[in-house]
């Protein structure tokens, strides 16, 4: 095989980045924009160790799940991967991405994907847009480049951002703003974001390289005149080199300081740099998914582990007893403790620091979860942080992911800990690219209560002390004398404190170093009471 030499293919599959695979000579082949069950003539453009590359010549059969792009930037803009698919198959790739990183990464085969869980109207759903500008209009970059694509209008924003790219195209042209150059550092205009509310409201973001703004009155008027339904207007001040979006100081120009959003009952309010979902309808359906998995009955403590702006905890707060929300952004803390003042929600405490360092210490307070909902960034969680979960004995953890791969790979680690997957639940948030959120329930094995095998207490080597009580039995006597939970861990620690025998890998960590949390003072009296009352000291 050579490169430009021009073959024949029936595609398989596809990427989450929209390369349709076929398969030469036992050798994967990648073909931009193609479509599973398309038979097509490429040209090879690449050939590496243990893959090709190509681009398609001719469409000779297309596949019966293939579509006229519904975008007229499709294939140069970078923002869409998948709009060659119709909708429902793109929503069966997206299952498939999530399946086969469970089975190859995390070896969870026993488990099966639910269907995701997609949009009624896969467009227009974004509530905020990041413009690029160069010297031929706004617009996005091209995939994998800092070229810039101008654009008229995108279907995966809300109908005024026509306006947007219309009155900032009419600003560059009567020049009135100076572009940046990435390279040289220099220049002042160096993008726009516009947010958007459920009620069409619009928060304009300009965002410069420098605290002046020339011709800012000019730039206020067309503003307001051209785009609808404008509340905010703000300079945003980024001085630093590179492709960062957004500096931290803001300037408002114009209006309202904020503007409101509302998931269910709750409302929230969205500043420049607030983190905030971008498809508010089905952040709506994920947070019900959340809340119907962690199945909350009022007397539960939970914990919301990378809470961002606590989003996820206030909705589930009055279905709980009380929770604790950890993130490690102060600036979303405080986002945080504002949401949950303004929806009078009591029962919630933010806290700024890594989850892996801060849950254990309320565990040493005396505070254990019942239920612990994550939500980390791509990256996945820290390792740390789930040999906590494992030390904590949480007995149920509900995860939220926009990575199916390092889902698969924390899965695999939470499943060697002894948890069990019960449902996992993709979620279409972003109709028409290749990313997708999905939920997982895990729960934690409790020993007592699921290993149904006969087993002789001497082939065990226990002591007679360990006979006389299950921790399950400990842990009922104690529930129902002191109204406390214990966890096994603490009731082991007073056991070995008490010289009972325990066997020799009972909650023995793979790592040599691990945070262990110790018994409170109170949940020791409690056990030495139980351990009493069953005449085991």
């Amino acid at each position: 095989m050579k490169i430009k030499e021009r073959i024949t293919i029936v595609l398989e599959d596809i990427t989450h980045s929209g390369e349709g695979v076929g398969r030469v000579d036992n050798m994967i082949v990648f073909v931009d924009g193609g479509v599973p069950g398309d038979t097509v003539e490429i040209e090879i453009t690449a050939i590496k160790k243990t893959y090709m590359t190509g681009k398609i010549l001719k469409l000779i059969i297309p596949s019966g799940t293939r579509q006229e792009p519904p975008c007229p930037y499709f294939g140069r803009c970078g923002g869409c991967q998948l709009l060659q698919v119709q909708y429902d198959a793109q929503l069966a790739i997206k299952r498939k991405i999530v399946t086969d990183a469970l089975e190859r990464i995390g070896g969870i085969k026993d488990v099966p994907v639910n269907a995701v869980i997609g949009m009624e109207t896969p467009y227009r759903y974004r509530n905020k847009a990041q413009f690029k500008i160069s010297g031929k209009g706004v617009g996005f970059f091209a995939k994998r480049s800092h070229q810039i694509v101008p654009i008229e209008d995108c279907l995966t924003q809300p109908e005024s951002c026509v306006q947007v790219i219309e009155t900032f195209n009419a600003l560059l042209k009567d020049g009135c703003f100076e572009l940046y150059d990435e390279q040289q550092h220099t220049g002042f205009l160096r993008g726009i974001i516009q947010r958007t509310n459920e009620q069409g409201e619009n928060m304009i973001v300009i965002v410069g390289n420098g605290k002046k703004l020339k011709h800012k009155v000019k730039i206020l008027q067309a503003i307001t005149e051209r785009i609808p339904e404008v509340r905010s207007v703000y300079l945003n001040v980024n001085t630093t080199r590179g492709n960062a979006v957004l500096g931290r100081e803001n300037h408002l120009l114009l209006g309202t300081p904020q503007i409101e959003e509302r998931i269910g009952d709750l409302s929230f309010l969205i500043s420049p740099n607030s983190f905030f979902q971008v498809n508010t309808r089905q952040t709506k359906v994920l947070y019900d998914l959340v809340k119907r998995m962690a199945a909350l009955t009022g007397a539960e403590t939970l914990f919301d582990l990378y809470c961002g702006t606590g989003t996820i905890g206030l909705y589930l707060a009055r279905e709980a007893a009380r929770v604790y929300g950890i993130e490690i952004v102060e600036n979303a803390v405080l986002d945080a403790q504002e949401n949950a003042e303004r929806n009078q929600i009591k029962n919630i405490r933010f806290i700024q620091g890594k989850s892996e360092t801060e849950a254990p210490k309320l565990a040493e307070e005396g505070v254990h979860p019942d239920v612990i909902v994550l939500d980390p960034p791509r990256k996945g969680c820290d390792p740390a942080l789930l040999e906590m979960i494992e030390n904590l004995s949480v007995p149920k953890v509900v995860y939220v992911s926009c990575n199916p791969s390092t889902l698969a790979r924390d899965l695999k680690i939470l499943r060697e800990y002894g948890y069990q997957v019960q449902e996992v639940q993709p979620v279409d948030l972003f109709p028409g690219t290749g990313h997708v959120e999905t939920v997982a329930l895990l729960s934690k094995l409790d020993v007592d209560k699921h290993i149904d095998v006969e087993i002789k207490l001497d082939e065990l080597d226990l002591t007679s002390a360990e006979s006389k009580a299950t921790y399950a039995q400990i842990k009922e006597y104690i529930l129902e004398k002191f109204n406390l939970k214990v966890s096994t861990l603490y009731i082991a620690q007073i056991k070995k404190k008490c010289g009972i025998v325990l066997r020799e890998h009972y909650n023995k960590s793979k790592k040599e170093k691990r945070v262990i949390p110790q018994c409170t003072p109170e949940k020791e009296e409690a056990i030495m009471d139980a351990l009493r009352h069953f005449k085991m000291i």
